[in-house]
Order: structure tokens, then sequence, then C-alpha cells
């Protein structure tokens, strides 16, 4: 192809259909867990070809929105986007097969080694693939500059240059590179190899059994695969294909909610335990007739403020001529209570004095409504332990008091179901004596209901 018919069509170079079957029969095919990526992919036919034949998923870019919108047309608008290359937003080693064939072009500005688009884009593109990964670069033989087969033996466990037969375009000698992505220990025998390979590449033709095997698939965190610009078309479509409002969070909050379970603690909360449920959340959605604001539904939320609560400064350990700044940043819990009117009026409660004036006015209704929601575990009954707690002496003379005693109770109960418990109380309120007295009431099997399974955990 001439130059001038290279630049109209970007740089455009398909290879050529006849070529496929030798091509494909280098690579032992894998599994769709493995990604085959396409920076370059024109109209995406090869890029189709070797994703069935390899059995791999295919993935790619084309920076021409018409030969885009075709490749959108066979891989999906999640697997085919329109953009620069060097733009692709793509996540490292996260692709198992490489295909670039990239424009054939010169680089302004560069030097005479480097000047040539083809290695330009390989060396972009080289960190998609992950290591023992496999590049496919297709490019003229006269790309093959002292440059680029150093990078190639520098950067790849092997190497192998392949001569496509016949003259592409009836004028020009192909070839296809084919690299094993990895560190070299002896580069210097990789690039003698390379050089001889050169002048006398490889015939390819179709194998009897395919020379390259794939790596293990890999492990990406996070992958991502998208344009770093996205144009109107290209929104349009991604919006009616694959919006925010088709995923399964949006989706979730169209569903009609299901009826919600009740919460089932140790033991009720007490009264002053109102303006704790209301900002964990629990009394969400209470109806109330409030004297003050009418009928209203109650929203509680607490978030963490970071504040400076101080500044100071002092020398540098290892320059005195200079002062280290140090600030202090504190975390604040901020408690907001948000009611709704029937109306559609918003009130937010912020602060202690509105929140207390709205629980004691409340308190009654809201004790109520929580009264509904929880089906507390502890009937402070002693659940069937008051002989044996009566009985406890601490140093064999102090028995426990009554309300150590069903917090030990309470908290016998609590283990029926949960692992773990936390006790928090004031200090001298007999934390290690009811903490004692659980421990051995749980290992000399006083709670007939626990598990045995973990009643034989406690040690």
């Amino acid at each position: 192809m001439a130059r001038p018919d290279s630049r109209i069509k970007a740089g455009y170079l398909p290879i050529e259909e006849h070529h496929y079957p030798a091509i494909l029969s280098l690579l032992k095919p894998g599994s769709p867990d493995h990604r085959l990526l396409d920076p370059f992919a024109g109209e995406g036919e090869f890029l189709q070809a070797a994703a069935q034949a390899w059995n791999l998923t295919p993935y790619a870019n084309e920076l021409d929105d018409t030969r885009a919108a075709l490749c959108a047309e066979k891989f999906g608008m999640e697997r085919a986007v329109q953009g620069d290359v060097e733009r692709l937003s793509a996540s490292n080693a996260a692709f198992s097969v490489g295909w670039y064939n990239p424009p054939y072009d010169g680089v302004s500005g560069e030097t005479k080694d480097n000047r040539r688009l083809e290695f330009k884009y390989l060396k972009h593109a080289w960190k998609w693939i992950v290591p023992n990964g496999l590049i496919f670069w297709v490019v003229y033989q006269q790309h093959l500059t002292d440059i680029a087969l150093k990078f190639f033996s520098n950067n790849s466990t092997d190497a192998t240059i392949w001569a496509l037969p016949g003259k592409h375009q009836g004028e020009y000698d192909q070839v296809i590179v084919v690299a094993i992505k990895g560190s070299n220990p002896r580069p210097d025998d990789l690039l003698a190899r390379l050089n001889e390979q050169r002048t006398q590449p490889c015939p390819l033709t179709v194998q009897a059994e395919a020379p390259y095997r794939l790596p293990a698939v890999p492990k990406v965190e996070r992958f991502y695969f998208a344009p770093d610009e996205i144009d109107a078309p290209t929104g349009a479509r991604l919006i009616e294909r694959a919006g925010a409002w088709a995923n399964s969070p949006f989706q979730a909050l169209l569903r009609t909610p299901m009826p919600v379970e009740p919460e089932s603690p140790i033991v009720s909360p007490r009264p002053g335990h109102l303006a704790l449920t209301l900002a964990g959340g629990l009394a969400d959605g209470a109806v109330l007739d409030s004297p003050t604001y009418g009928a209203i539904a109650i929203r509680g939320k607490t978030v963490y403020e970071a504040k400076k609560s101080g500044e100071t400064t002092q020398p540098s350990e290892k320059n005195g001529d200079y002062e280290v700044k140090i600030e202090t940043i504190r975390r604040k819990p901020s408690t907001t209570i948000t009611l709704l009117g029937d109306d559609g009026t918003v009130t937010e409660l912020n602060g202690d004095e509105a929140q207390i004036a709205f629980i004691t006015e409340h308190q009654r209704q809201l004790t109520d409504y929580l009264q509904t929601r929880l089906k507390p575990q502890y009937s402070f009954d002693l659940n069937g332990l008051g002989g044996y707690l009566g009985k406890l002496r601490l140093n064999g003379k102090y028995p426990l008091y009554s309300a150590q005693q069903h917090v030990v109770a309470a908290t016998l109960k609590g283990f029926e179901t949960r692992k773990d418990i936390l006790l928090a109380a004031q200090m001298g309120s007999g934390k290690t004596a009811m903490g004692s007295a659980t421990a051995l009431a749980l290992l000399t099997g006083q709670s007939a209901h626990l598990p045995q399974k973990r009643a034989d955990a406690v040690t």
C-alpha cells in the first residue's frame, strides 16, 4: 500500500485472511478466563477469529469511530472501545495475549532508531500483558530496528521472528515477532538469535503442534477497560446497554423492601439507650404522631468528622534550622435525626440540645416502637442460674451483687446465639468478677442451652 493511502486509512493495515490458519496454529487454545487484547483492532476481523480459535475473551480498542462501532457489534460495548491507544485506560498485567498490529508510520522528533510508530506503540502496550504472556507484534521486516530487537531481548524470556509468506500489498515483507514477556537472564544470547532471524526469519506455515502455551490466568484485583474520553454516541450506547440503572445496587432501590425481621438484643434498651438506637438507625422508618411536628417518619445517622484540634511546631531532628509543623486531627462523631413530615417537610435535628428535647418529648412512643422491633433474649429471670450464681463468692466470701448476677446470666444467654460479647462498664463495676463468673459457668457447663462446641472452646 502506498504511504498516502496508509495515511488516509489512519494506518489501518489488517492481516490478510489467508494467513489466519498459520497464525492461529501457533497457540494452543485456552479458556475464556484468559483475555486477548487488540489495541489496534480495526474492524475486529482477526481478533474475532483468534478469540474463537484460541477460546479467549477478546478486548478491542480502535481509533476510527466507524471501525470501532463494528468492533462493538462483534464484542459488545464493555469489550470494545473507541479511542487513541495512548489514552486507553486498562488494567496492567491483565491480558494473557496481545495481538499488536499497529499503524505503520514514523514519529517526528525521534532519534533514528526510535522514530518508528510501531515500536513506540509496542513499548506503550507492553504493560498490559501479564508476565509469561504472549505478544504478537506484526510489522514489516524493515521495522525490525536495533532498538526494537534489543527491547525484545531485554524484556522477553524468548522471542522468534516469523515470516509471513508472500508480499504484503504486493511489495513488503511482513513478519510477526512472537515474544514471551519476562526478564531474560541472558539477553545477549536472545539478541544474537534475533539479529540472525532479522535477515532470515522463520517461515510461518500451519504448525502440526502449537509451539506456544498460555500462562496462568492473571489474577487482577480490579479489572477495567475503558477509553480515557467517551463521546456522546459512545456514552449513549453504554447507557443503553450497561447503564447504572441496570446494575444490582440501583435495581435494589426499586425493589419492594422485604419485611424487617425483629432484632434480637440480649436485653431491652434502657431509657438511656434511646439516643444510641436513633443514631444507629434502629428506629429508621418509625412513624410517630408528634405534638410539635405532626405525623412524621424518623431516620437517624451518625458520621465521623475530622477536625483539627491543635497545631505545634518543633525543630527538625535532622536540621535545627528548619521547623516541623505538627497538626493534631481528631475524629468526632456527629449525629443527625431527620424527620419527614406527611406534607413533605424535612427537618434535621443536630446537636445535643435539639435531639435530647425530641427524645424527651417522644420517649413513650419511641420506646413502644422499639419494643415491637426488638425481641430481647434475656428476661431478667437469671435464666435458671439463680442457685449457681448465688453460691459464687469472690475471694471466698463476697457474693455477686444482684445486678452482676443478671449481667452474667444475660451474657450466658447471649452466648447461645453469639460467638463473642463485649462487656463494657465503668471502673469498679466488677467487670473482672463478672467475666470470671461467666467463664467459670461456661467451663462447668452451667448453661444447658449453650452449644457444646462453643463451651468446649472456652479456655
